[in-house]
């Protein structure tokens, strides 16, 4: 991985301020920005380790910064080949700026992306300015309370089993839960921490600054 940089953090094109940049990456943060997160980067006046994709949209380059050239027609999205790459080049921990708004179904690809991570066995996290999305399979998250925030959990791909959700508003312990079924929508955490596991099977947990 080179520096020992121990976390790939992926800027897209989506919704991302330079505000948010700076809040959310550190020096020991290896870059990729996907296609136009290019633009973003630049922006933040941060010089990316790598940027990857087809670069029909991006508006600045700088010709010393490591490139992959993507196909225009491809059977990824930028950001997904970005998340290859990363693990290619061995890291198990990923950031997602610039992975919202804009057209919706980029963002739910983004999620599909972070799904595919927590199954593999890879901590992967996305960041706007309204919420943290968060993916787990088969484990547990702890976050922390803080005011004015909700969380909603949703089964991904297939019904999740054992769900418990401690340290909440609304408890349920080892309980199915249906992806066609969002009963577990807008909670609040009550308890200095609130812990979410799953036995077998994927979520998707949303932060919300409300």
């Amino acid at each position: 991985m080179g520096n020992l940089k121990t976390r790939c953090v992926i800027i897209g094109g989506g919704d991302c301020t330079a505000d948010l940049v700076f809040s959310n990456i550190s020096s020991d943060d290896y870059i990729i920005c996907a296609d136009s997160g290019y633009d973003i980067a630049i922006k933040a006046q941060i010089e990316p380790d790598l940027i990857i994709g087809d670069f029909d949209s991006v508006k600045s380059f700088v010709q010393k910064t490591e490139k992959i050239t993507l196909p225009v027609e491809k059977d990824v999205t930028d950001c997904e080949a970005a998340y290859n790459e990363g693990v290619k080049r061995g890291f198990n921990n990923y950031l997602l700026l610039g992975g919202t708004g804009g057209r919706f179904e980029h963002t739910f690809a983004n999620i599909s992306v972070m799904a595919r991570a927590s199954i593999e066995g890879n901590k992967f996290i996305m960041v706007d300015e309204k919420h943290t999305f968060y993916s787990i399979t088969n484990s547990s998250l702890n976050l922390p309370f803080s005011p004015n925030k909700q969380i909603s959990v949703f089964a991904f791909g297939d019904k999740a089993l054992g769900v418990t959700e401690k340290g909440f508003h609304y408890k349920i312990e080892d309980y199915t839960l249906n992806p066609f079924i969002p009963m577990g929508i807008s909670n609040d955490i009550v308890d200095d921490y609130g812990e979410i596991t799953v036995k077998k099977g994927t979520l998707i947990v949303i932060e919300t600054q409300m």
